[in-house]
């Protein structure tokens, strides 16, 4: 029963504060216990969870009243890396193509806030927003939004080297030239709202290594004045000696997994690299949908896939269908002998999605935690559409060997604790911020869970699942 015939059927008008609710006859399922709590109910006051008791709780005052029987409530998702301001197939708005097609950027950023509230993912946390995350927020309805201060490479390193844009710096506000930069710069990046600061270690796609890289000194500088702020510092690192720098200097979370095993002679360290991370208790993003990703945009028929249809505009998904992000496509292409099938070149992509997998792997076997992170869209690939590429990285997880609870427990409470965010998200309990899922089976159970989202709840505001559908 949608939620639109459950309120219909205890009021007969909707007129009551969107944030304040009493959900009765629930099911919780919160990622702190081992199993589901039966015949819950909670109570909800201006976007909080305020009153949980197994007795009925009766509504007080304009308080809306939502009966959860048959149904599991459950803290709403947190994907840790998501891009709120690149557009799937286009790339970062405000640059070529996406600056070509005004009116597809303005239809995608409508829809992306809900499509991720479609797949239950209540906050996003950007490590790289640039300067036009503010259209995210701006949408009535959208998962809160956490962000980090980018800096950014030497300037003829990644990621300016890969901007068409004559003035980088209008989309790198934290510029950090040298080691005195970076405390006047940190501090103005928290005083603008940002939790974290996330840095480049990236001297070349695959086998290449010929671009430039921080010097030590500013990396540890840049450590040193983040950790007094209390702000993790995010790494853009996915390759063996990438990651080894990072854990010489102590940073605190790989913003990518270790796909790119690439290795002078002799077996890539792999092992003995993630060893370093669980000694050192580094943070670990998976990211598995940025090669997933990849695959999928050079694989034939990939636009068939009914799950887009939920979350992509129709005029979007027209564009791709008549060959927009086909540039794309052409350019991962190129890199491949011109007579290789597409077919073939996505099997290729696929080897660092079974790479990521196997480290993905060792890391849980050894029982390090491990953060959901999509890097939605992470390059411009079409099929990475928000809240759809969350839900594909969680079952790329799953076939890397994580139980539904650990991949439950990866987007909620392993991220809270990351972040200092445990006593705002992640959880069911009194004090806790209302962004919460009604799922018509258990996330304990299976991640397949999370395709049965009856009703998303945003800091008490109910909202009909299909209501969030693209059109």
């Amino acid at each position: 029963m949608s939620i639109s015939a459950l309120a219909l059927a205890l009021f007969a008008a909707q007129t009551f504060p969107s944030d304040d609710l009493v959900i009765r006859n629930v099911t919780i399922a919160s990622p702190e216990r081992d199993a589901p709590l039966e015949g819950q109910s909670v109570r909800i006051r201006d976007g909080r969870i305020v009153e949980i008791s197994a007795a009925p709780l009766e509504a007080q005052g304009e308080e809306m009243l939502l009966d959860g029987q048959g149904r599991y409530l459950a803290p709403g998702l947190t994907d840790s890396h998501h891009h709120v301001s690149f557009v799937p197939g286009m790339g970062a708005a405000g640059l070529p193509p996406a600056s070509n097609h005004p009116a597809l950027v303005a239809s995608y950023m409508a829809q992306q806030p809900r499509s991720l509230l479609y797949h239950g993912v209540t906050q996003v946390l950007d490590p790289a927003p640039l300067t036009g995350w503010e259209v995210f927020t701006d949408q009535p309805q959208h998962p809160d939004l956490l962000r980090c201060g980018e800096v950014p490479g030497p300037h003829d390193g990644y990621p300016v080297n890969q901007r068409a844009s004559e003035n980088p710096e209008d989309a790198y506000p934290y510029d950090i030239d040298t080691p005195e930069d970076a405390a006047p710069v940190i501090a103005r990046m928290q005083a603008d709202g940002a939790i974290c600061v996330k840095v480049y270690l990236e001297d070349g796609f695959g086998a290449a290594s010929d671009w430039p890289l921080m010097s030590d000194e500013t990396l540890d500088v840049i450590k040193a004045e983040a950790e007094a702020r209390n702000m993790p510092v995010l790494v853009h690192a996915n390759a063996i000696d990438m990651y080894q720098i990072a854990l010489d200097h102590g940073l605190g979370v790989m913003a990518h997994g270790l796909w790119n095993w690439q290795w002078p002679e002799g077996e890539p360290p792999v092992v003995e690299t993630l060893d370093r991370v669980i000694a050192s208790d580094t943070g670990y993003m998976p990211t598995l949908r940025v090669m997933g990703g990849l695959a999928d945009h050079v694989r034939p028929g990939a636009l068939d896939n009914p799950d887009l249809e939920p979350v992509t505009p129709s005029d979007l998904m027209t564009f791709y269908r008549e060959g927009g992000a086909d540039w794309f496509a052409d350019e991962l292409a190129s890199d491949f002998p011109a007579d290789m099938p597409r077919e073939e070149i996505a099997d290729i992509f696929g080897f660092g999605v079974q790479r990521g997998q196997r480290a993905l792997a060792y890391l849980h076997g050894e029982g390090h935690p491990v953060m959901l992170a999509s890097d939605c869209p992470g390059s411009p690939t079409a099929s990475n559409q928000p809240g759809l590429c969350t839900l594909l990285e969680m079952e790329a997880m799953s076939e890397a060997g994580m139980s539904a609870t650990e991949i439950f427990r990866s987007g909620t409470l392993t991220i809270a604790a990351q972040f200092g965010l445990e006593s705002e998200y992640g959880q069911i309990a009194p004090g806790f911020i209302a962004n919460l899922v009604l799922l018509e089976d258990n996330p304990f159970e299976t991640v397949s869970a999370w395709r049965s989202i009856d009703v998303v709840i945003l800091r008490g505001e109910v909202i009909e699942r299909d209501s969030l559908r693209a059109r």
